[in-house]
């Protein structure tokens, strides 16, 4: 779909999904709310065992759920 690239280098014909990463939640949302809501809800990391972290999971499903209509 990406067609190329116009002169403020946006790219032409690109999909939002494609232009819009997780960083501009983290900076939407900031870590030290996202890290409240958690410890509220009782869900803190209780251990180092490869899986996610809680923080990167609320990010992901907020992603998710901003691009629910969209193809993956």
């Amino acid at each position: 779909m990406i067609s190329g690239v116009v002169d403020d280098g946006v790219v032409a014909g690109a999909r939002l999904t494609d232009l819009v990463s997780l960083g501009v939640l983290a900076s939407s949302v900031p870590r030290d709310v996202v890290d409240e809501v958690i410890v509220a809800a009782g869900r803190q990391a209780k251990r180092s065992d490869g899986k996610l972290p809680p923080h990167v999971m609320v990010y992901f499903v907020m992603a998710m759920a901003l691009f629910a209509t969209e193809d993956y």
